[in-house]
């Protein structure tokens, strides 16, 4: 084989394997999971319980979260399409997201089309950690949410 060709099929294979990694990087981020609020810096929001249920099947991630803030309770479910199509959550936001390698990307629009958050979800190598960064600029909420798997 000549030098040129070499170098060809070497750069064919990387591409290759570039591709087959990239389409092994999107994790799956069922099951249930448990705020450690110990873990987490939720930048003094009142956030002291948050459990949250995923069932996501390929590009559809449904939720189920109930939380207590500020000593009440609430609950909140969705879906959310990870291959771009917009969906509308319980707060009537237009919610459009993405991958970013193996990052979701999570991006929520008013019905005036001003940027309301933005949430980037990572899963840990083992699957057993789930981390959240999220902020919201209209009252610079910031939090870096650390998620653990009870199921």
């Amino acid at each position: 084989m000549n030098t040129q060709f070499k170098i060809l099929l070497l750069i064919a294979i990387t591409v290759l394997c570039a591709l087959t990694l990239s389409a092994q990087s999107k994790p799956n981020f069922s099951g249930n999971w448990e705020l450690n609020v110990a873990k987490s810096d939720l930048g003094g929001a009142p956030i002291s319980k948050v459990a949250v249920q995923m069932n996501h099947q390929g590009p559809i991630l449904k939720y189920t979260a109930e939380a207590m803030v500020n000593g009440e309770s609430f609950t909140e479910s969705g879906t959310i399409d990870t291959d771009g199509k917009t969906t509308t959550d319980s707060r009537g936001g237009q919610v459009k997201a993405h991958w970013d390698g193996a990052t979701l990307v999570i991006v929520t629009t008013g019905s005036d089309g001003n940027l309301l958050d933005t949430a980037r979800m990572a899963l840990s190598s083992d699957g057993t950690v789930l981390t959240r960064d999220y902020d919201r600029p209209a009252d610079q909420q910031k939090r870096h949410e650390v998620y653990e798997k009870t199921k």
